[in-house]
């Protein structure tokens, strides 16, 4: 045989045998959507750290070439479709991811982004493509305010119970404390002058600087407060200075948009009694900033019999409705109204014939527990309880002058009944840090 036959003969075996061992000849481009994280990984944070990473195909098409963009619930992604053509089907296209900041304690977790392509080029069209798996970086804290001493209040690690900070804002002296949105803000009741009108005030939650007072104290006598959880806004008790009469309202945290959503004398249904309201106090948010629960005073229309109740409402002040009276007992008194986190029971103090009791109400069902005998610590009276905006734990302080410890409890919900599941843990060291604890509240705590 000719050396010249021969020649193809062997340039046909190698290219096979290059075909069977990778990397002999340069790689031949396929009808592909390729995928390339930028730095080989992608990391994004609930506090607004951001990545990208970059879609490009392998191939010229013969048509246009949709790519569909999907982010799970953890994510969001700067466009949701990018569009290869035959001009630019070799050009990276960037996409930029971040995270959902949600109100979910998860520790750092995952989410994903899966494509999918659409193209009359049958190549392309529902081809295959690399999902991205992206790392988050969860920021969800939550922390406790509280009242440590006269004119001073402080910030604690609901984790530890350590203190965080304690702060000497420019008050006469602190009553009732709150955290506000996000905690950005802590919301304080205080006199302006020393045996004065207590109005509300807001200042930094870590050094209590910034002090803001919302109004004067000719307008109200505040009673007690609490911040929305999805808004800076405040919804408050107070005796409006014109009549004296006790009222809940609501206001932004800068002091605007002041809302009054209980009136003096309006008719309410008592469980088929037609009654009055004649004060309201005690006003909670629910976790969703939609309605506000709170307590209030009735005279009845037709025998003019008082007693009290607690009510939801709307929170513009409508839909008012009565989830909780003991009948014939106006005795009977209610104070720390809170939610639970799934805004589906409300916990507050009863206190009927020098009996206090702790309740646990589902809401829709109207059922009632008393709780107080999973919560006892020495048999001493429970006060200023709250619900952890992040986890199935009440907290709660013990009465003592001066404040005492701070205590949580764990609960569990099955259905319309809630159960405490664990004994009593105290969280606090009063005897370490020199001072009591009093008046708490339990919020979320973002970006500080």
């Amino acid at each position: 045989m000719k050396k010249t036959a021969i020649l193809p003969i062997i340039g046909l075996l190698c290219l096979l045998i290059t075909l069977v061992i990778p990397g002999c000849l340069p790689e031949l481009k396929s009808f592909s959507v390729q995928v390339e994280e930028t730095g080989g990984d992608t990391f994004v944070s609930e506090n607004g750290e951001t990545d990208t990473y970059s879609l490009v195909l392998g191939k010229l098409p013969s048509a246009d070439v949709v790519v569909n963009i999907t982010p799970d619930n953890q994510l969001s992604v700067s466009q949701s479709q990018v569009t290869f053509t035959s001009s630019n089907w070799n050009v990276e296209q960037t996409i930029t991811v971040s995270a959902i900041d949600d109100r979910d304690t998860e520790g750092d977790h995952t989410g994903q982004i899966t494509h999918t392509a659409t193209s009359t080029d049958d190549n392309y069209n529902g081809i295959e493509i690399e999902s991205v798996v992206v790392a988050i970086e969860d920021n969800d804290l939550s922390r406790i305010i509280s009242g440590s001493r006269t004119g001073r209040f402080v910030v604690v690690d609901p984790v530890t119970g350590v203190d965080i900070a304690e702060s000497t804002p420019n008050v006469k002296h602190i009553g009732e404390t709150s955290l506000g949105y996000m905690s950005q803000k802590a919301i304080l009741v205080s006199p302006v002058v020393q045996a004065g009108n207590p109005v509300i005030y807001t200042c930094d939650p870590l050094t209590g600087g910034n002090l803001n007072q919302l109004f004067s104290d000719s307008d109200f006598y505040v009673m007690n407060i609490d911040g929305s959880p999805v808004e800076p806004r405040i919804v408050f008790s107070a005796k409006a200075q014109a009549d004296f009469k006790l009222h809940i309202y609501t206001i932004n945290e800068d002091g605007t948009n002041l809302a009054r959503l209980s009136q003096h004398e309006e008719l309410l249904d008592c469980f088929g009694i037609s009654c009055k309201i004649v004060g309201a106090d005690r006003p909670s948010w629910s976790p969703d900033g939609s309605r506000v629960a709170c307590v209030v005073y009735l005279r009845e229309v037709v025998t003019n019999y008082s007693h009290n109740a607690v009510i939801v409402m709307s929170a513009d002040g409508g839909n008012k409705t009565t989830v909780f009276n003991i009948p014939n007992k106006a005795e009977a008194h209610y104070d720390d109204v809170c939610w639970t986190r799934d805004g589906e029971f409300l916990i507050f103090g009863v206190s009927e014939g020098g009996i206090s009791k702790i309740k646990a109400l589902h809401i829709s069902t109207k059922n009632a527990q008393d709780i107080q005998q999973h919560m006892e610590v020495g048999g001493t009276e429970h006060e200023s309880h709250w619900i952890s905006p992040l986890q199935n734990k009440i907290l709660f302080t013990l009465h003592s002058p001066g404040g005492s410890n701070l205590y949580t409890v764990d609960y569990s919900i099955s259905g319309s009944s809630l159960n405490i599941i664990s004994a009593p843990n105290q969280l606090t060291d009063q005897s370490n840090v020199g001072h009591g604890y009093q008046e708490a509240d339990w919020e979320l705590w973002d970006g500080l």
